[in-house]
Formats: structure tokens, C-alpha cells, sequence
């Protein structure tokens, strides 16, 4: 079975980078290794929101990120092991829209939910079976 491991400390980053984007979702791709059956999420590149949407309902990562840390990944960096967003006024829990647009099957999601200033944040782990899938992880 498929095991994820968490920076100390990487949470608290993100709850703080998604207060700063209030009242917009903040957004970034986690960035890690893959070792075997384990996924070590330790570092995170935030991206502008750059959704042409409302960004305080939804999010898009700036394609040239993702186009920089697949160069550094592939010249021996870290790997991009998943995504990570906020809900602003929400639950720290995919909604359907983050659901339809999962592609990448076997990323880490983590979500991160703000309701009246208090942070709460969950990461998911996508099905290897369905990219549309997530399955909650329990020990972050």
C-alpha cells in the first residue's frame, strides 16, 4: 500500500500562505521524491492564482512553473509529487471541481479549508485507478 510522508512544518507553511491569499485559493505544487511505495512531500513551489475563473472558487498553477520544476526535476531535483490549494470559505475537502479536474494519477493533494480564521488542513492521496479518485490520508 501506498504510504505519504509530510515535511515538519510544511503544514504550518501552508496555512500561512493560504491566509495570505484570502480571500483568493492560493495554490502551489508539492514537490518531493518517490521512493518506492512511499512519497515524501518536502517542499513547496507556490504559483500565482492564474485562473481566468473567479480565483476565490477556483485555482490554476502557472504553466510556467510547471514547465521550470519538470527542467529541474529531470536535471535531479525534486520530483512534483502533488498539488496543493486552498478553499477560502470552504471545507479542506476535494469538491467536485477538484475532482473532475484530477489528471495525475498516485499525486498527493492537500487542501487547505479556512471557515471564520481558523485553518484546517487534510491531504488525499488520488487513486492509482482513477485520477478522478481520492482517497483520504489519515496520518499528516
Amino acid at each position: 500500500m501506498a504510504r505519504v510522508t509530510i515535511a515538519s512544518g510544511l503544514i504550518e507553511r501552508l496555512e500561512e500562505h493560504a491566509r495570505l491569499w484570502l480571500p483568493k485559493e492560493g495554490c502551489g505544487l508539492l514537490l518531493g521524491n518517490l521512493r518506492g511505495p512511499v512519497t515524501e512531500v518536502v517542499d513547496i513551489a507556490f504559483s500565482g492564482n492564474v485562473t481566468a475563473q473567479d480565483p476565490r472558487k477556483t485555482f490554476e498553477i502557472d504553466p510556467s512553473l510547471i514547465i521550470r520544476l519538470q527542467k529541474e526535476a529531470r536535471a535531479g531535483g525534486l520530483q512534483i509529487v502533488g498539488v496543493w490549494h486552498s478553499h477560502p470559505s470552504g471545507v479542506a475537502e476535494p469538491s467536485e471541481t477538484d475532482k473532475a479536474r484530477s489528471e495525475v494519477a498516485g499525486w498527493v493533494w492537500i487542501i487547505t479549508g479556512i471557515q471564520a480564521d481558523i485553518c484546517t488542513t487534510n491531504a488525499f492521496l488520488v487513486s492509482e485507478n482513477d485520477p478522478h479518485s481520492f482517497l483520504p490520508l489519515s496520518d499528516i
